[in-house]
This record gives C-alpha cells, structure tokens and sequence, in this order.
C-alpha cells in the first residue's frame, strides 16, 4: 500500500447507500430518490376537500370591523411619526389614539372645525398641540403663522389655497410670518395632528 494509499483508504462500503446523516435533513415523505409520496399528498388533498366548512360566529365579523375601525387601529402606523411630532412617548400617543373616539374631548371652534387640545412634551412648550377635526369639503379660514407649525395628515386629506394637496400620511410645514387657507377634500373627514407656535385668524376673535 503507497503513502497515498494510507492516508486516503478505499472506501469499502459497495454502492453508495444513504447513511443516518443524511436521512436527517430529508421531509418526512421523501424516499431514497427524494421523489414526494404522490399518494399521501393525494390522500391528504382529498382530506381536506371532505371536510365540511364550519361557520364563524354571527357576531365574528361585525367584531373584527369594529376593532378594524377603532381609532388607535386605524391610525397604529403614525404612532411613531405622532411621538416624534408632539415629543411624547409612544404609549402616551397610544392612549391619546384611543380618546379620538370620545365626543367630550372634543371642541368645536368654528362651524366645521373642532379641536382636540393636549398637552405636548417638552421640545413643544410655547406652542398650540393637538388633533385638529375639519368636515369633509369644508374650508379652513385664512390666517397667519407666527411661528412654526407642523401637521400631519391622519385621515382625509386637504387643498391649499395654491393648489397643493396633503393627504393622509402626508405632512406639511408653515414657516413664521406664512399664511394661507385650506379646504378638506370631500368624501371624508380631514383629521390631523398639529404643533403650531403662534396662529392669528384676521377676522376672528381669539380664543380664550
């Protein structure tokens, strides 16, 4: 026997077989030549074609549309953007999310215009915060921007009074000494969350 040989033996098994190792890592129903047992599949296809349909509960549908409809579902997506825009925890964006529902929360400062006022966190101090509800086709009067003011657009959507259009996930910015009007679009109400630092509406008494 050479050196070669010695260190490379022959190997002295006969045909190749499959070993243990390499049966682990097959699916169940492959066999030696990997090829799928065409008769279980077949009887499980004809399995499940036997069994009779069970129907959901009366009441399953009408739950799933109402969880589906329930504010803090609807606009889950914008919980981060909404925590970075009022400067408050997530979880606090949460619970917030879940008070659009409440009609007492609610104040309606202009005829198709109603307020959700809040308290933002810290990087928000000076400003007017809060969820800002305008009828579907409705206008937004015109007015001024003393400082800053950033919205985002969680449902409907809006024209300004140049044309430009925001909707829903869309957001905008007013610089300071900036004025403008808008009109929602129809079809639905406009709803969007607002961190304004400073507004005068000419025409219009302040607000208390």
């Amino acid at each position: 026997m050479t050196g070669r040989d010695r260190e490379h033996p022959p190997d002295r098994r006969g045909p190749a077989t499959l070993q243990e190792d390499d049966l682990k890592d097959m699916p169940l129903w492959a066999a030696e030549d990997d090829t799928p047992d065409i008769a279980v599949a077949e009887a499980f296809t004809a399995l499940s074609l036997a069994l009779r349909p069970v129907p959901a509960p009366a009441d399953m549908r009408a739950r799933l549309l109402a969880a589906a409809a329930a504010p803090e579902a609807r606009f889950s997506p914008f919980v981060a953007r909404l925590s970075r825009l009022l400067d408050l925890a997530q979880e606090r964006v949460r619970q917030l999310l879940v008070s659009l529902a409440r009609p007492d929360v609610w104040e309606r400062v202009l005829p198709d215009v109603e307020l959700f006022h809040l308290e933002g966190g810290p990087a928000t101090v000076g400003a007017d915060v809060g969820f800002v509800r305008v009828a579907a086709g409705a206008h937004f009067p015109h007015h001024n921007h003393l400082g800053d003011e950033h919205v985002l657009v969680l449902q409907g959507g809006f024209v300004e009074d140049d044309g430009t259009v925001v909707r829903a996930g869309g957001s905008s910015y007013r610089a300071p000494g900036s004025s403008h009007s808008l009109t929602a679009l129809p079809g639905q109400d406009l709803l969007y969350a607002v961190v304004v630092f400073g507004v005068e509406f000419p025409g219009l008494p302040p607000r208390p």
